[in-house]
């Protein structure tokens, strides 16, 4: 499928180890762990309803366009029947993971709410609870490409705060959301931002994994660019291909908030 011809001078990514890529399934494993969840066996999407706070990648952004290339890269090859591509528009970072409808359980699901409440409740409990927090963070957010995830559940790039400080306002704006919406993942204090562009549907042998890492190599470039992105957006989703906005978080002075759904 032809994407952008947009002309961009040669961007730099930081230099990726491929030791550290490859990684090989556990014996206990089946499928890879968006199978059954998220996404079917035939790659299809699945249901799998929740809410989120994120940066979608901007249409401008300096990664934008080396991504669209590996995406159409990636559609035309061999690995095309391993993966499941995510649209390009769905396209984000992380800020804050929300709850997964299908997910219920203390930490994963907020205390101040019954763990059997529906999904509409507790997007509207987090509407109020979101629509006037500081959001107490410069913008826009600065980060950096800093490699690429092992390959065993799929594609995903590691990023990284451009700077000290970006990333110690990033960290407590984790931590002031989790007290505010009464959830706390596990590995919240090493939460790793990351951009995910495919999630594995069937598992790679080792030489596959190394002639993947090849095309990745070949269609990225090599060395280090910074990533621009915009405010978070309180997002809710049907399913991994669409993220819906609900509004932007802002800082307290000076802004208003306006819930108006998108998407």
């Amino acid at each position: 499928m032809k994407r952008s011809s947009r002309n961009s001078s040669k961007r730099s990514f930081l230099p990726i180890n491929t030791e550290k890529i490859l990684s090989n399934r556990t014996e206990s494993s089946i499928a890879p762990s968006g199978v059954g969840t998220k996404f079917n066996p035939d790659g299809s999407v699945r249901p799998f309803p929740g809410n989120t706070i994120i940066c979608h990648l901007p249409a401008d952004s300096a990664l934008r366009v080396p991504l669209e290339a590996l995406y159409d890269a990636l559609a035309q090859s061999e690995f095309a029947a391993f993966l499941a591509l995510l649209p390009p528009a769905s396209w984000h970072m992380t800020i804050f993971e929300g709850v997964c409808d299908q997910v219920r359980q203390p930490g994963l699901w907020p205390y101040d709410l019954p763990l059997d409440a529906t999904l509409a409740e507790c997007n509207d409990l987090f509407d109020r609870k979101l629509v006037h927090f500081d959001l107490g963070c410069e913008l826009p957010l600065q980060m950096q490409l800093s490699g690429i995830r092992p390959l065993l559940n799929g594609i995903t790039l590691r990023l990284v705060p451009a700077r000290a400080p970006i990333e110690a306002e990033m960290r407590e704006l984790r931590d002031r959301l989790s007290r505010l919406l009464n959830i706390r993942h596990p590995r919240h204090e090493t939460y790793e931002f990351h951009l995910s562009i495919a999630y594995a549907i069937r598992f790679l042998s080792e030489t596959q994994q190394e002639e993947l890492m090849r095309l990745i190599e070949n269609v990225l470039p090599s060395a280090s660019a910074e990533i621009v992105l915009g405010a978070p957006e309180f997002c809710i989703f049907n399913d991994m291909f669409a993220f819906h906005r609900r509004f932007y978080l802002r800082k307290a002075k000076g802004h208003n908030h306006h819930v108006c759904i998108s998407g």
